[in-house]
């Protein structure tokens, strides 16, 4: 029994700290209460953080290897650029406060992450 409940709780602390990377929210399950706009700047968030990784991945490669890696670390950029522009035109258009509020704060976080990586 103590086994069951030891499992349980696991599983459900997982599933807080996954949607927790995934909404910024302390869920179990996943708010439907999100409007799309704020959907959409969470998959973009998703997007860039991925292309974020690949980028340091690609690096790590390159160092620990020797092998040319550019074209991966080209690609993750060209990702971050399209998540960009995407975000750009997302926020002419988004009439949600909040919203625009993720747009912005992912919007700087990309421009402080272009900083740093040129």
């Amino acid at each position: 029994m103590k086994n069951l409940i030891t499992i349980a709780v696991v599983v459900v602390i997982a599933l807080v700290a996954f949607n927790y990377f995934q909404t910024g929210e302390f869920k179990i399950m996943p708010g439907s209460s999100m409007s799309p706009e704020s959907q959409e700047v969470n998959r973009l968030k998703g997007d860039f953080r991925r292309a974020a990784q690949q980028y340091r991945q690609a690096g790590r490669s390159a160092g620990l290897s020797g092998l040319d890696t550019s074209a991966e670390a080209e690609e993750a950029l060209n990702t971050v650029d399209g998540v960009e522009r995407d975000l750009k035109k997302m926020r002419r258009d988004v009439k949600d406060p909040k919203a625009r509020q993720e747009i912005d704060q992912l919007l700087e976080e990309i421009a402080q992450y272009k900083r740093d990586v040129q």
